[in-house]
């Protein structure tokens, strides 16, 4: 059976985020991304037969055995593609290239083990809204730009099965894999 497969580190405190949230809500033409879908997409890996959950788990072992937890800082805000148009609005995350030597030694595995996903370059974020038209996002941007709101101690990537239906995604836990090789 195919599902629809991404690998994500979970935002543990989500509480800090709520008030972003509720800006991004104010936000004429932007649609607020659920606080219960907070997260940062390490890899998204998109339609896969399910039987290859076990070899996508390997993959992230392997990647992830000798990286110990450590602390994510989730600061600052801003959009993908570009401001004035964005599509995506996001709050960052960091240490940037901790979290992205983890998403490429993912990525590696994943391709010497024949698992397809989506090769776009790594950004550490977590998405908060999505837009469309072209909203004004500018005093949004400037008002969190270098703003802290939390940190937390990452210790887990998890493999994520997404539903697809009208009222939205629905995000469901495959496999938790420890850092560290615990």
């Amino acid at each position: 059976m195919k599902i629809r497969m991404f690998l994500s580190i979970p935002i543990k405190d989500t509480e800090s985020i709520r008030p972003v949230l509720e800006d991004v809500r104010s936000i004429s033409g932007v649609k607020a991304s659920p606080i219960s879908q907070m997260h940062i997409t390490v890899r998204f890996i998109g339609d896969i037969d399910d039987s290859k959950t076990k070899k996508v788990v390997k993959a992230i072992q392997d990647a992830v055995s000798d990286i110990d937890p450590f602390t994510i800082s989730i600061r600052g805000a801003g959009c993908f593609p570009k401001r004035e148009n964005p599509s995506v609005i996001w709050i960052g995350a960091y240490p940037e290239d901790t979290l992205r030597k983890m998403a490429d030694r993912i990525s590696v595995n994943l391709k010497s083990s024949n698992i397809r996903f989506d090769e776009k370059p790594f950004k550490t974020h977590i998405t908060v809204g999505r837009c469309s038209g072209r909203p004004d996002i500018g005093s949004f941007l400037d008002r969190y730009v270098d703003k802290e709101f939390s940190s937390f101690v990452c210790d887990e990537i998890l493999v994520m099965r997404s539903e697809l239906s009208p009222s939205g995604a629905k995000h469901t836990v495959l496999e938790r894999v420890p850092l560290g090789g615990n």
